[in-house]
């Protein structure tokens, strides 16, 4: 049989399951995750930090936090997606949030738009993790018998 005449569709045999597409919630968030954590990456020399010990610091900061957002998004990737990624999400996005204020890049005036960077990317962060976090607990309902838990 020439590839011509194959037939289009594909013989499922036992032992093999096909693989589901890719729901709303995995694409939508990891394709944003990558670029965060890409534009984390490049924000020092794309915002031009100076080269001062905030502007040093600040340019650490995003760094690490550009490791940690691109790990996280590598890892949505390869396997099965749960809570534990998104929560990941959210911490890093309010520890960007905070770091301005923690670290004292209000009171440089050589920091430039560094701080602003991180308030706008960690709220961002924010809310991407809480969005799909939400789609998981809508995605995954209790039963009809189990009560929401006691706070």
């Amino acid at each position: 049989m020439s590839l011509a005449q194959r037939p289009g569709t594909r013989i499922q045999t036992a032992g093999h399951t096909q693989t589901p597409p890719a729901d709303v919630r995995d694409s939508l968030f990891t394709a944003p995750l990558l670029l965060i954590g890409g534009w984390l990456f490049a924000a020092g020399w794309a915002l031009a930090y100076p080269d001062t010990p905030i502007g040093n610091n600040v340019r650490i900061v995003d760094l690490v936090f550009s490791t940690i957002v691109l790990l996280n998004a590598i890892a949505r990737v390869a396997r099965t997606r749960g809570p534990g990624s998104d929560v990941i999400t959210i911490v890093c996005g309010a520890c960007l949030v905070a770091s301005p204020f923690v670290f004292g890049y209000f009171d440089d005036p050589g920091a430039g738009l560094a701080p602003l960077n991180q308030i706008v990317t960690g709220a961002s962060l924010i809310v991407l993790g809480a969005v799909s976090l939400a789609l998981i607990e809508r995605r995954h309902p209790r039963p009809p018998g189990e009560a929401a838990p006691a706070r």
